[in-house]
């Protein structure tokens, strides 16, 4: 139904985040374009996971509910990923940018987990 072609989306998206992101890391010797696209591949990245937070949402399950209730393969996976991110911004020397991500995360969990209705058509 919608929520398999929901998941197609997601996982179109993470294909681009990681296609994005090894161009970026491994072929582009420009250090302002690959800037660029490592934060698109954030971005594409965070899009995959909202798009399956929703798919998740469509079927009845609060995402955020099985991963603050320490679900521990899930908060392993999304803490993997964020330092990873981290990890790869700060050996660039560009604390800013995920700082500013980290922020960002903060506030749209906040918003999710306080409001999950919100995003009903």
């Amino acid at each position: 139904m919608i929520q398999d072609i929901i998941v197609s989306y997601s996982i179109v998206a993470g294909v681009m985040a990681s296609l994005l992101m090894v161009f970026s890391l491994f072929f582009e010797k420009n250090k302002k374009r690959s800037r660029i696209l490592l934060v698109w591949s954030v971005l594409f990245l965070a899009s995959s996971f909202t798009v399956s937070e929703y798919a998740f949402w469509l079927e009845g399950y609060n995402l955020f509910d099985l991963v603050f209730s320490f679900n521990f393969p899930l908060v392993v996976y999304f803490a993997v990923w964020f330092v990873f991110i981290a990890w790869i911004f700060e050996s660039r020397g560009e604390r800013k940018i995920w700082i500013i991500l980290l922020i960002l995360l903060i506030i749209v969990v906040i918003i999710a987990t306080n409001c999950m209705n919100c995003i009903s058509f």
